[in-house]
């Protein structure tokens, strides 16, 4: 694992694309013997119960989004916006906006964003996460 050469300011929102009974050691066994990384490439992964899951060291870069990996940290909801019967939860949402309160706190400035707002060519995470959290002080659209 690489560290951070960047000031982190960013929290990258992700969905994990798949059902709700996806697992944190499914996202591992994915990441890890799928791809032949050394860890899970997000910081957090949040179950589908509300659970979040720690994965990788905040001074660590994730490998969450191409380009956009130092500087910026990853979360990982279970689920996938694009099919109604994989949507996130309420507890999934209380749980990422505790992450990014307590986040706010420990790196002031820190602001989140959907994965689909710095890559072309996703979804990801299905729904417009700027809006979801932020709600008309972001005016998003």
């Amino acid at each position: 694992m690489r560290a951070h050469t960047l000031p982190i300011n960013r929290l990258i929102v992700h969905h994990s694309a798949s059902p709700m009974r996806t697992s944190v050691e499914d996202i591992e066994r994915w990441h890890v013997q799928d791809n032949g990384w050394d860890a899970i490439g997000y910081h957090w992964v949040v179950s589908s119960v509300g659970i979040v899951t720690a994965t990788r060291p905040i001074h660590y870069q994730g490998a969450h989004a191409r380009g956009f990996n130092d500087g910026t940290l990853g979360v990982c909801l279970i689920g996938n916006n694009t099919e109604e019967q994989n949507r996130w939860t309420r507890n999934q949402l209380l749980a990422l906006h505790d992450l990014l309160s307590s986040l706010e706190t420990l790196i002031p400035g820190i602001e989140a964003w959907g994965h689909r707002d710095l890559t072309t060519g996703t979804e990801c995470p299905g729904l417009d996460v700027r809006l979801l959290l932020y709600g008309p002080r972001y005016g998003g659209n």
